[in-house]
């Protein structure tokens, strides 16, 4: 059974998505239909035939008569939603010959990419400083020579800023900070940079800015101490280190290289945001067998789909390869992916309680200090409003609880869901507060 976030995660395009909504009405479809695999139906439009709308959901794949190259499009977009809001409507059990054909075609294709066999693609080159067995991206001995350059003169600059005190940071003007990340982004250090750009909004979060920038700045600068150290550091420090300072690693290659773990993999949590013109969607997975965690982090550009369907409370089978580093949770679909279904959140078994995510986080604290989101699955919870409305989690014996993370919307969702009842809620911790990414009430295993 589809549900309507489930439908809404397909959509990325915000207009497609208005558009689509506008179009979830029995009134504008005909011959509406679905199996187990596939929905149909005609949507009427401004010409005299109707438009032709499929959607395949193994995967889930989309089919339009209609003229627009973006998928899905608002007709595809509106059956989705329909499927999700009134699935009885539905109800026509063959499909139309257009439609089988089309999902012969793709069965087919399928079927064609998993013979043809896979060419390994050509080596990179070594890690410069580091033994040449080791698995990891390519690095020039140019580039590594500019990062330690511009990172040589980023810790005579973080030396300055604390010599003359963090309260000269309030009153310094943006460009004090851009200029900086410039001179990163010429030395080919745009991680960092990325650091000194969000070290510019933290004296804005409150009263407590003093100690978040202080927090961060030993962060940064235990970075580029370690930068300094290169050649001295294991492999997977390494790669850690590399990733931090923006040296990016291909999904092909990490496919390559990296061994890949097969699961039934299920959607624990969505989180879709804009950062500098480029959407970004971060999906939590969960191993069935392994309880290993996954993030499978994407770009969108220009209202186009993600490249993987992912959906909350889905369902896949088949394998994930994780990026090289020290306890690596970002990992890259691999070719056997498949769509199962959807699982409904009450028939899923949890555990976790807040001492025990601290307990955790701290281990995984000391392996990477550079950490920054850690999955979190937290069971008979009840969420508690504070005065000055600030909400906690405030554990089943009352001994324990974790602060929240969440505009006014989301805090009142949780107070709403929960009715002063137990919820089971996952998401993302910062070392300071829970974002949550799904909830709902707690239930007992059986």
């Amino acid at each position: 059974m589809w549900t309507e976030d489930q439908a809404r995660a397909l959509i990325t395009d915000s207009g497609t998505l208005k558009r689509g909504m506008e179009l979830a009405a029995p009134v504008k479809w005909g011959n509406l239909g679905r199996t187990a695999a596939a929905v149909w139906g005609e949507c009427a439009g401004s010409g005299a035939k109707p438009y032709l709308v499929g959607i395949d959901l193994s995967e889930p794949a989309f089919k339009c008569s209609c003229p627009s190259r973006v998928f899905p499009c608002k007709h595809g977009a509106g059956l989705l939603l329909l499927l999700a809001r009134q699935p009885q409507i539905l109800n026509a059990a063959t499909p139309p010959t257009w439609l089988a054909e089309w999902l012969e075609k793709r069965q087919s294709t399928q079927e064609k990419k998993a013979a043809k066999p896979t060419e390994a693609p050509p080596p990179t080159a070594p890690l410069a400083g580091a033994p040449q067995e080791e698995k990891g991206p390519g690095v020039s001995a140019q580039r590594l020579e500019r990062m330690r350059r511009g990172a040589d003169e980023l810790l005579t600059w973080l030396h300055d800023l604390v010599g003359a005190g963090l309260a000269q940071t309030e009153k310094q003007p943006a460009a004090f900070w851009e200029n900086q990340a410039a001179r990163l982004i010429d030395d080919q250090l745009p991680g960092l940079a990325a650091t000194l750009r969000e070290l510019a909004s933290l004296r804005h979060y409150g009263p407590d800015w003093p100690e978040r920038m202080l927090a961060r700045l030993g962060e940064l600068y235990l970075l580029v101490r370690a930068f300094q150290r290169f050649d001295k550091l294991p492999a997977p420090r390494q790669q850690d280190v590399l990733q931090l300072l923006g040296v990016n690693v291909k999904k092909d290659e990490v496919l390559r290289l990296e061994p890949t773990v097969v699961d039934t993999w299920l959607v624990m949590g969505q989180l879709t945001f804009e950062e500098e013109r480029l959407l970004v969607r971060r999906t939590w997975l969960r191993g069935h067998e392994t309880g290993h965690y996954a993030l499978v982090l994407e770009y969108a550009f220009g209202g186009q789909a993600f490249a993987s369907p992912l959906v909350p409370n889905g369902r896949y089978h088949g394998g994930l390869a994780f990026y090289p580093g020290t306890a690596s949770l970002r990992a890259v679909i691999g070719p056997d992916w498949s769509f199962e279904g959807t699982a409904a959140p009450g028939q899923l078994l949890f555990s976790g309680n807040p001492e025990e995510v601290l307990s955790t986080y701290a281990d995984a604290l000391a392996q990477q200090p550079w950490l920054r989101e850690w999955p979190v699955l937290l069971a008979a919870v009840v969420p508690v409003l504070l005065p000055g409305g600030n909400v906690v989690l405030l554990a089943s014996d009352s001994a324990s609880s974790i602060p929240v993370s969440a505009d006014e919307d989301l805090r009142w969702q949780l107070l709403a869901v929960s009715g002063g009842h137990p919820l089971t809620i996952f998401g993302e911790w910062n070392g300071v507060r829970l974002l949550p990414l799904s909830f709902h009430p707690a239930t007992v295993a059986p």
